[in-house]
């Protein structure tokens, strides 16, 4: 019983893991996002699940279904007004949510299809525990975390994360999330012209928009649709976990 209330979205075998076909259209949305977000000037940075996947396999998480992104010191309205003209161009829609922050999905969207949270960083703070709780962590950042922004190397091209990655993520996921915990797992595998184009068109500390654009424009939209049949299992996965821990406790409590 006390194990199954300590299982994890990672608690699963190899097979379950994230696809190409899937791992493909979930780096292609995150790179994308900060490619546009790198052409317009805007700072950022990855979190949560993000940071945890780039820190760890260099690539997402192989159980994930959505990416964390924040911007940094931008007003979010004023954003979408840049960014959802230059998204919808190539593909990608915007949806506000009713917390605050904006998805970012295909246009063509299926349920379970991938997404990408955008949000304002919260303040850095003065003390550890200043910090808002977060499923039973402190997910933000003290001060000297966050700058100077670093790149983290993420599927032949790079993500911007903080400073301090490490007590961040110990804050964030303790030992699940520690390299001895992380080593069990492999980075899920991409399609080797996917990783090829982000390895020339977006290096650490270079951007080719025309070319990242170019491609954006003229790729399918429907293409991510295969990947669709992974996610709804994904999802169906991860739910099958909570519950089996509600299980768990309540069979405790008796």
């Amino acid at each position: 019983m006390e194990r199954l209330e300590t299982l994890l979205p990672s608690s699963r075998p190899d097979w379950a893991n994230m696809p190409p076909v899937a791992a493909t259209h979930f780096t292609n949305l995150l790179l994308f996002v900060c490619a546009a977000l790198d052409h317009l000037g805007v700072e950022h940075v990855i979190h949560y699940g993000s940071l945890l996947g780039a820190a760890r396999l260099g690539s997402p998480l192989p159980w994930d279904e959505d990416h964390d992104l924040f911007v940094v010191d931008t007003d979010l309205t004023e954003l979408r007004a840049r960014l959802q003209p230059l998204l919808e161009a190539h593909g990608y829609r915007v949806v506000p949510d009713r917390r605050g922050f904006l998805w970012i999905k295909d246009r063509y969207w299926a349920a379970g299809s991938g997404h990408l949270a955008l949000d304002v960083l919260p303040p850095t703070m003065d003390r550890v525990a200043d910090l808002p709780v977060w499923e039973g962590g402190a997910p933000h950042m003290i001060h000297g975390e966050l700058r100077p922004l670093r790149p983290l190397p993420f599927c032949g091209s790079f993500v911007w994360a903080p400073a301090a990655v490490e007590p961040i993520l110990v804050r964030l996921y303790g030992p699940s999330g520690s390299v001895e915990t992380m080593s069990r797992f492999s980075a899920p595998r991409i399609d080797p012209d996917t990783a090829a184009f982000w390895a020339a068109a977006r290096p650490a500390g270079q951007l080719d928009w025309p070319a990242i654009s170019r491609r954006f424009q003229s790729r399918s939209r429907w293409r991510h649709l295969l990947a669709v049949p992974w996610w709804w299992f994904n999802g169906g996965y991860i739910v099958g976990i909570d519950l089996l821990k509600k299980w768990a406790r309540r069979w405790r409590e008796r």
